[in-house]
């Protein structure tokens, strides 16, 4: 029983670290200190994260070598309603941006600010519920059953490191917790972060959108493993492919990296500035 509601228990942890992370951000500049169910929240989610792995850890004994339960359960298949729904994605994505787009030019007309607020979480939607669609797909045949096995020994390391079927600590996990430390820790040592969230920004987006668009990946990252080990939603357990891993790395280099580098020269801006 508590095998099968292993991808709830993960789900509920990365939901408690990224909505209490991205409440954090947003909130910034509304407290002296945060309260203490900020710090809460975060440490459950991160808990609840490490004891779903532990798990699954502990129950592979029971599963195939193809990452399959060897006792297939019967039932009705959502990812197959899902497909269909992918199938006419297209259509339905060009009228959800334009009913967004519309929404927002008439949104910005009435209250600008509220607009610009709203943008970071319609990009974080977004950005988790088309991953979602992404990673239930199932693949053509010749890529879900292909291993891209670089030859360099190094390289090899690295990507099994970072393969999100076999852990859920991603990258976007880790950056995103990181920074939401400095923004609690900011607090509690009394240095100042320059967000730049208005006027003319030095980098290519502010740290609060990066974050955001993380908070995105982080979910990404946790379906990969969350159907690699399971069922969830009533959709079936499916080995994740090679191919699906690598997507996410390509995103990761371009979205984390920026937020990285953005991260990074704000905290050392922040340290140098309050002493």
């Amino acid at each position: 029983m508590i095998r099968r509601a292993t991808p709830y228990i993960l789900f509920i942890g990365l939901t408690c670290i990224v909505v209490d992370g991205l409440w954090i951000v947003e909130h910034y500049d509304t407290y002296v200190t945060y309260p203490a169910e900020a710090f809460i929240y975060l440490i459950l989610g991160l808990s609840l994260t490490l004891a779903a792995h532990l798990i699954i850890l502990l129950g592979q004994r029971q599963v195939t070598p193809n990452g399959i339960n060897s006792k297939a359960r019967g039932g009705k298949n959502h990812r197959v309603f899902l497909q269909k729904i992918w199938a006419d994605g297209e259509k339905i994505a060009n009228r959800a941006f334009l009913i967004l787009l519309v929404f927002f030019i008439l949104l910005a007309i009435y209250d600008l600010g509220l607009a610009l607020r709203l943008l970071n979480p319609v990009i974080f939607i977004g950005m988790t519920g088309y991953w979602f669609l992404e990673i239930v797909q199932e693949e053509p045949e010749d890529q879900a059953s292909t291993d891209l096995e670089p030859k360099s020994h190094r390289v090899r390391y690295l990507l099994k490191r970072i393969d999100y079927r076999r852990h859920p600590f991603s990258i976007p996990l880790i950056l995103f917790t990181l920074i939401v430390f400095t923004f609690l820790l900011s607090k509690q040592f009394g240095f100042t972060l320059g967000l730049e969230t208005s006027g003319n920004p030095y980098y290519v987006m502010s740290l609060p959108s990066g974050t955001f668009i993380t908070g995105g990946f982080v979910f990404a990252c946790g379906f990969i493993y969350i159907f690699q080990h399971g069922d969830f939603l009533g959709i079936r357990q499916a080995k994740q492919s090679d191919y699906k891993v690598m997507r996410l790395h390509f995103f990761e280099i371009i979205i984390c990296g920026s937020t990285f580098f953005i991260w990074l020269l704000i905290l050392v801006d922040a340290l140098f500035t309050s002493y």
